[in-house]
């Protein structure tokens, strides 16, 4: 045998003959190709992860193989890296961006997944698809783009023992419209409708300038003489209202008080909070001043400077503002707090989490030791702690194992590998600390982590469906399949855009990111953010898109079980 010959039959061997090295070629292979696939763009519009999946089929088609219960347990630890830092970058802001933009976005997500439920029932009731539970349910997951719902719905077939090959495949010939449908639909009111994208932002631009309510400063005289003589925290309302004073004039003299200054007749001061606890504040210490003192130059040896510091030093997590006491031991006071895109003044009472970003306001040798204590390395960022994630996608699989029984369900429910990790994750990332355990992630950890698990588990889901997908698309009832898909991507999506425009008259940039967010389709996002620039698409994507994720990956496994129960 030639040297040449040699080398193809080793290069042969490699990607046939069962080994360690053989899983990890076919693995890699696949997740490779399907990431430059996944960057091809038409007209805008790429498979981004999901070119794994659609490669993954096309080598699992040509006899690209990976055991069994290897390709099992990638896929599995995939999803799960997959959902927990889902949850660690949503968990944050997950009841804020509730509360903050109104439950309407989220009663039309919510509408748009339970008709999608309703849809799928539909089918299997009407259709020959109650003979295929697997591959309905995972046109199911495929028609809203949803990875995450799969993955919980293989885990109810799995134990069931169920060949999941079955639902990657309905995924697959569900996933094409999927991302189309959402486009179609926002194009479609867009039409009928007759929307402009570029008035659509302007109007969201003018109803956020009248409705929000940023933090605001100003500076009053203490025109109360019923103050005089008395400590800033005898203030009535002051430390409740989360006011925070932060600077005092005092003759020629500015300086940062702490809460036990003694007010004097002729203070001014400078206060910083939300609009009615300001306005609140003026009524009780006197009337505003044209010129804020933070204009006035002072006369000090050493004048008042403002500075933004990071939260990185793990000593202080946890602790009060108060507690820090910074104001009495470096003439400091902190006037605001920035939290995932948050702001909050700087109230006393106010914990500290990491990677919080403070506004400080001092002499600058007191700004300088604030800032040393507080920590301020941008680095202690690019370093993830990699005990509290173990820690926490241990617990997250120990939560998705918990059965608990619910009236109606003929077996007990769990959350699984996909639900588990994820609320996990929300409640730890909305915690960030438990005794020495940091549980923080910076985002460029998370964004690797969470495309790494994403990219293992449609790759293992691809090279599993792909033994069959071609045999069903070409020889079965593919075609078919497709078609029934279609139907559940696209009237819960129409359905609801016409209920929140004619009922509930949302904008219509924030209907779009209604829309993507509730079909979780990062490509739709893409679609809608081209239309116009705003927020209002990124607002309403990301306001929705955590309680959809959560409805999805539930109600995926609540109907396979609940259909498999009736077969």
């Amino acid at each position: 045998m030639t040297r040449s010959q040699k080398t193809m039959t080793w290069l042969i061997n490699l990607f046939t003959q069962p080994s360690v090295g053989q899983q990890v070629v076919a693995i890699a292979l696949t997740a490779a190709l399907g990431l430059m696939v996944g960057k091809i763009k038409v007209k805008g519009i790429s498979l981004g992860g999901a070119g794994a999946l659609f490669v993954g089929i096309l080598l699992g088609h040509l006899g690209l193989r990976v055991e069994g219960n290897v390709l099992h347990f990638i896929q599995e630890f995939g999803l799960i890296l997959f959902v927990y830092t889902i949850g660690m970058q949503v968990g944050p802001g997950f009841i804020d961006s509730i509360r903050r933009h109104g439950l309407v976005l989220n009663i039309l997500s919510v509408g748009i997944v339970l008709l999608g439920v309703i849809a799928t029932l539909c089918l299997y009731f009407f259709t020959s698809m109650h003979d295929n539970v697997p591959v309905l349910i995972g046109m199911l997951c495929g028609a809203v783009t949803n990875t995450p719902s799969l993955g919980a719905a293989n885990s109810a077939f799995a134990a069931a023992g169920v060949d999941t090959s079955l639902t990657g495949i309905g995924y697959a010939v569900a996933y094409p419209f999927g991302v189309i449908g959402i486009i179609l639909v926002m194009l479609l009111v867009r039409l009928v409708f007759r929307q402009d994208p570029a008035k659509a932002a302007t109007d969201y631009a003018d109803e956020i300038a009248a409705t929000t309510k940023e933090i605001e400063s100003c500076s009053l005289t203490v025109d109360n003489q019923n103050l005089y003589g008395i400590m800033l925290k005898e203030i009535p309302d002051l430390i409740s209202s989360g006011v925070v004073v932060t600077r005092l004039l005092r003759g020629e003299n500015i300086f940062t008080p702490n809460e036990k200054t003694v007010i004097e007749k002729g203070d001014k001061v400078h206060i910083v909070g939300m609009p009615e606890a300001v306005a609140a504040m003026e009524k009780i210490i006197g009337k505003r001043l044209d010129t804020p003192i933070t204009a006035i130059p002072a006369k000090n040896a050493e004048p008042i400077q403002v500075r933004t510091v990071l939260v990185t030093n793990k000593k202080i997590l946890g602790r009060t503002i108060g507690s820090l006491a910074l104001a009495e031991r470096f003439g400091v006071t902190v006037s605001r707090v920035t939290r995932s895109g948050f702001k909050f003044t700087g109230r006393l009472d106010l914990r500290i989490k990491f990677a919080d970003k403070l506004k400080i306001v001092g002499p600058a040798s007191g700004l300088d030791a604030v800032t040393q204590k507080l920590g301020n390395s941008l680095t202690a960022l690019d370093y993830p702690e990699i005990l509290p994630a173990f820690l926490g996608i241990f617990l997250g699989v120990i939560v998705g194992s918990i059965p608990f029984a619910i009236p109606g369900m003929p077996t007990p429910l769990k959350l699984g590998l996909a639900g588990g990790p994820l609320i996990v994750a929300i409640l730890l990332s909305r915690k960030r600390k438990i005794g020495p355990l940091n549980f923080f992630m910076a985002n460029s950890a998370n964004l690797m982590l969470r495309e790494f698990g994403l990219t293992l588990f449609l790759s293992c889901v691809g090279l599993n469906a792909g033994i069959k997908f071609f045999d069903v698309l070409l020889n079965g009832s593919g075609l078919y399949y497709m078609g029934l898909a279609a139907i559940i991507t696209f009237f819960p999506l129409a359905i609801m855009a016409v209920v929140g425009h004619l009922v509930f008259k949302v904008n219509y940039l924030s209907l779009c990111g209604v829309l993507a967010g509730a079909t979780t389709d990062p490509p739709a996002l893409a679609f809608a953010n081209s239309q116009a620039d705003s927020e209002a698409v990124n607002i309403g994507y990301a306001s929705v898109y955590p309680l959809t994720m959560l409805l999805r990956i539930l109600s995926g496994q609540v109907l396979a079980i609940l259909l498999l129960s009736a077969v």
